[in-house]
């Protein structure tokens, strides 16, 4: 990271804790004083253990002239260190638990801000991050950004505690207090590749874990398709692999980092070797003051090697704020405008026209769409037709105000949709996508996230509109039957029907079917084509298919080919026209699947 990145850092961790963070710093500084002054207590306990008595004692600098003024007893010496040690274990207690809350609350308000710039993001920029990506920045990085943050308020109490006990060391012999400066800064330097390489480590492990969240979410997302194709052995490969190189980078940063452990602990050792022989050799220093420099260093050598474990774990982990940070000023700078202030949703009485619409996709080589003049008649049934890849989805993302055009304008009776009024237009639209998607929840549940208040008269309303009423009351929990994961309670047909009663629960003007019966077989379709017939002229119908299912139905067609637009008409023109592309594909389908009835 760079200096600029970690002042964005903690000023990025101030906004997140307030001044709760200066809080637990100070108990961390008052419980580590109560420590230092525990321990400096030892040495008159100990002078007092002497032959020489409290002579020695009220001779010994620092803390001599206190006891030469209030002359306490070993007993009272012995009870201040034990009323210290008691401080010191509360204090501890309560910081630790204070700091725990503090990390919890900040944490979730990282993640609430996180999650809010991604839900409140434009479609088009969310369908631009791998999922595993959003999740690894969720539960990740969230994590290992409090992690570099609690070992800079480490760093900090180390600093201010190793100033204090230079101090008191400087009060004894500056010699000595200059020698241990001069000693840690030679350590600090000798170790910075070893903290430069923590850098490039925190990088590297975060591109680790994206991609081992990756695996996971994909294995778990498409188990089924790898039990099919008893290819469970591939990913468990996969992942075992990966494991093993994340493993390989921990632990080989992990290795090199205990090196200055290592480093530290010899060091000390000789260190403190060379101190003694200096203090009595060369500056014949008494055995009180000895003895007093030797309490403070001892203090003194495990912060050198405290600041230097907290600075290569707090650059291992400050990366995350970099991806953190990173997403979410993509999200932000894609959020959607403000719902306050946006206009009402137009009105679709007559149509809704693509006026020369093109799309082009970041990075894409042409346009999804090029050009597209259309026109969908309010309260008809229009089927958008085409190959994979022809614009179709584009076009229905467009209809239902999930991404806006490049060029052109999407009019709803005249009225332009844009971003003053595309959210509230899609409270007015449903759709029911190809894979219709239940939560392992309540089929109540399941169907109010359309409308969080309907009423269960409003619920078995809209489940006899998708001729799903019967199949619910053949329940035994009726409305209160749970799906399963991801809706495996019921067949596929049988989560269309319900993913249909979810979409007519919103009442909405305008019925987007995405694909919605490609994957069921004939009978299924049949049952919602006839949902859908039965719909005709209460609200407007889009549907998105392949299958003559819901093309059948339809009243007009739009046919799309590698994004242009390459004809639109009535169904029974079309299809009365041998070279038509609707003409084509009801061959082909015919072709695949017997005779179809007109």
């Amino acid at each position: 990271m760079t200096r600029k990145d970690t002042i964005a850092f903690f000023q990025f961790i101030w906004r997140m804790t307030g001044a709760r963070i200066i809080l637990a710093f100070t108990l961390m500084l008052v419980g580590s004083l109560t420590e230092g002054i525990s321990l400096l207590l030892l040495i008159p306990i100990v002078a007092s253990l002497a032959p020489e008595g409290s002579g020695m004692a009220t001779g010994l600098p620092i803390v001599g002239d206190a006891l030469k003024a209030l002359s306490p007893s070993l007993t009272t010496l012995l009870l201040v260190f034990v009323i210290l040690v008691v401080m010191q274990a509360l204090l501890a207690r309560w910081r630790t638990l204070y700091t725990q809350k503090m990390t919890f609350l900040a944490t979730e308000k990282m993640k609430v801000q996180l999650f809010s710039a991604m839900s409140e993001a434009e479609w088009g920029a969310i369908s631009t991050r791998r999922n595993a990506d959003l999740n690894h920045a969720l539960v990740n990085d969230t994590d290992r950004m409090f992690t570099a943050a609690n070992a800079s308020l480490t760093i900090l109490q180390s600093l201010i505690l190793l100033s204090i006990y230079l101090l008191l060391a400087a009060g004894v012999s500056w010699r000595m207090a200059a020698m241990a400066v001069v000693v840690g800064a030679v350590f600090f330097l000798v170790l910075y590749p070893i903290r430069r390489l923590a850098s490039k480590h925190g990088k590297t492990l975060t591109d680790k874990l994206q991609t081992q969240n990756q695996i996971v979410l994909e294995f778990i997302a498409n188990i089924r398709l790898a039990k099919l194709f008893t290819s469970e052995d591939n990913h468990s490969q996969a992942y075992r692999r990966h494991l093993a190189e994340t493993r390989k980078e921990i632990l080989g940063f992990s290795a090199l980092a205990q090196w200055g452990t290592v480093f530290f602990q010899i060091g000390t050792a000789i260190i403190a070797a060379a101190f003694v022989w200096v203090a009595v050799q060369w500056l014949a220093l008494d055995l009180a003051r000895l003895g007093v420099l030797l309490v403070i260093f001892a203090r003194v050598a495990p912060r050198f090697s405290s600041i230097q474990t907290s600075i290569t774990m707090f650059l291992s982990s400050a990366h995350a704020y970099l991806n953190y940070r990173d997403m979410a000023r993509f999200f932000e700078s894609h959020r959607e405008s403000d719902p306050e202030t946006q206009a009402p949703a137009p009105r679709l009485t007559q149509s809704l026209q693509f006026a020369d619409i093109s799309v082009q996709y970041k990075g894409a080589k042409a346009p999804a769409l090029s050009c597209v003049n259309a026109t969908i008649k309010a309260g008809t049934i229009t089927a958008l037709i085409g190959q994979s890849g022809a614009g179709k989805s584009t076009m229905g993302d467009l209809i239902m105000g999930l991404t806006q055009p490049s060029e052109g304008a999407l009019l709803i009776d005249g009225q332009p949709l844009e971003d003053t009024n595309r959210r509230a237009w899609r409270r007015s639209v449903a759709c029911v996508p190809q894979d219709a998607f239940l939560m392992n929840d309540t089929i109540a549940a399941n169907l109010r996230i359309g409308k969080p208040a309907a009423s269960e008269d409003e619920i078995w309303r809209s489940l006899d509109q998708a001729n799903a009423g019967d199949l619910v009351r053949g329940l035994p929990d009726g409305l209160e039957t749970m799906a399963g994961d991801r809706g495996g309670r019921f067949s596929g047909g049988e989560r269309q029907r319900l993913a249909l009663a979810r979409a007519l629960l919103r009442q909405p003007q305008l019925l987007v079917l995405d694909e919605a019966t490609s994957a069921l077989d004939w009978e299924n379709q049949s049952i919602i084509a006839d949902a859908i017939q039965a719909l005709r002229g209460e609200l407007t119908i889009v549907t998105i298919a392949h299958r003559s299912s819901l093309i059948t139905i339809a009243d007009d067609v739009i046919a799309l080919d590698k994004g242009k637009l390459v004809a639109q008409g009535r169904f029974a023109e079309m299809k009365g026209d041998p070279g038509s592309p609707l003409s084509a594909l009801l061959a082909g389908d015919i072709a695949a699947s017997g005779p179809l009835e007109s």
